[in-house]
């Protein structure tokens, strides 16, 4: 198996969500840094125009949104799996309601003005505005990233509230052992406990701040850092995965080799086009040749994503 290669920014929190799933497991990795705005010159040829944070590569396959990218890591690295057959449907389910939801809320607090006041991004006014207009162009469209802040602080403590109580009686969201309901929970959590200047929200949380210690301690593996046109280089190189199957085609009427766009249902509708190569229950894969990347097959998961025909 080729490196794995994650494309991510230290500030992003689901980011933070895999690099912690990758230090969980033990696990070596490249990593490139990428631009928290666009342009983003060297992840656009590979995923083909998605543009959410993280993506993650292994040779000339592209792996499109922190859920497969977890649910990848897992099945590469069996070991102490987060995703135990007794619970999967449930945990699955809750770490969506994690990764939707309670992000957006989340998001509110985290930008709330308070937060805002000693954050260098902010502080430059130049660097403000052009985060903000890439921001609305990334969720043009949709309303799933805004909630208004008074709202989502309510939401925020309610849920802290029923957490702390609930890691009071268990080691872990998900009961003894960590499962993928703990990654999801772990980085809305780190996206405030990570800025100082509300960190605050957190403290009358005891049990919820052991617990975030714990996960932390899992590290985030063994990084190392490469050039963005390196990992271009890389998938130009490698030949990806050429598994083909159609299980799914009688809920959307599209086959295996039809033209087809793929993007996100909630934000970031920057569609993928390429020739269908997967089509399941639970994922789908694009075929798609850039200039600069060569032949690539870019992997989504199908919760969270939508697949429509290419008109001829």
């Amino acid at each position: 198996m080729s490196q794995i290669i994650l494309h991510h920014y230290p500030e992003s929190p689901f980011s933070e969500k895999v690099r912690l799933l990758l230090g969980y497991k033990n696990q070596a990795y490249d990593a490139v840094t990428i631009p928290i705005i666009m342009p983003k010159p060297y992840l656009m040829p590979l995923t083909g125009g998605y543009r959410k944070t993280p993506v993650m590569q292994i040779g000339a396959d592209i792996y499109c949104d922190s859920a497969l990218i977890c649910q990848l890591i897992d099945h590469l690295f069996p070991e102490n799996s987060i995703y135990p057959v007794s619970s999967s449907a449930s945990d699955i389910a809750l770490a969506n309601w994690t990764d939707t939801f309670f992000f957006r809320v989340s998001v509110a607090v985290a930008f709330q003005p308070r937060a805002l006041v000693n954050n260098a991004l902010f502080a430059d006014e130049a660097a403000a505005s052009a985060f903000m207009a890439d921001r609305a162009q990334l969720s043009a469209g949709s309303t799933q990233l805004s909630m208004d802040f008074e709202t989502a602080l309510v939401y925020f403590h309610g849920h802290m509230k029923r957490l702390d109580n609930q890691l009071e009686a268990s080691a872990f969201v998900g009961g003894q052992n960590p499962t993928i309901v703990d990654f999801s929970t772990y980085h809305c959590c780190w996206f405030i406990h990570n800025n100082e200047a509300i960190r605050d929200t957190l403290a009358p949380y005891g049990h919820v701040a052991a617990w975030m210690e714990v996960m932390a301690s899992f590290g985030q593996g063994e990084l190392t850092e490469i050039q963005g046109q390196t990992a271009v280089d890389i998938a130009r190189e490698a030949t990806p995965s050429s598994d083909s199957k159609a299980a799914s085609n009688q809920f959307d009427g599209i086959n295996v080799g039809d033209e087809v766009e793929v993007m996100p249902i909630d934000y970031g509708f920057q569609p993928v086009r390429g020739t269908l190569q997967l089509s399941s229950l639970e994922e789908l894969v694009v075929r798609r040749v850039d200039q600069e990347a060569g032949e690539l097959a870019v992997h989504f998961p199908r919760l969270g994503f939508q697949i429509s025909s290419v008109p001829d």
